[in-house]
């Protein structure tokens, strides 16, 4: 997969973990159901969230973005986004493991979260204004 002897990085181990599949781990769905998906699966749904956020927050024709596409929604999916981000980083750490695709993708969901944070606050300064 994503094994890197040279660095001593090991994604193959890490996604085998319990918690590679958070959704179960910490018993919102029960495991082995149709819901019980990897975190890969979770993460390729949120990035096709803020891939269809940025693609409609630029359609003029739809007359604005949907409820689903506010900065508070993009706000509490990003955090949501960031915490599982935390606590896996967390594990690695512990772990002492090194996952590049991990850690690209904590670096991009704390991007995310940045710039979600970011619209919010300047929102609600145009709000106040």
């Amino acid at each position: 997969l994503c094994d890197i002897e040279a660095i001593r990085a090991s994604c193959s181990a890490v996604f085998s973990l319990p918690e590679g599949k958070m959704l179960s781990f910490f018993g919102i769905v029960p495991e082995g159901s149709a819901l019980d998906v990897p975190n890969g699966v979770l993460g390729m749904l949120f990035y096709t969230y803020i891939f269809l956020r940025y693609i409609m927050g630029k359609d003029k024709l739809s007359g604005g973005i949907s409820v689903l596409f506010t900065p508070v929604i993009n706000l509490v999916i990003s955090s949501l986004a960031i915490a599982s981000s935390a606590f896996l980083g967390r594990k690695l750490y512990i772990l002492r493991e090194l996952c590049v695709v991990c850690l690209s993708t904590h670096i991009i969901n704390t991007t995310l979260w940045v710039r979600a944070l970011m619209e919010r606050q300047d929102k609600s300064h145009l709000k106040a204004a």
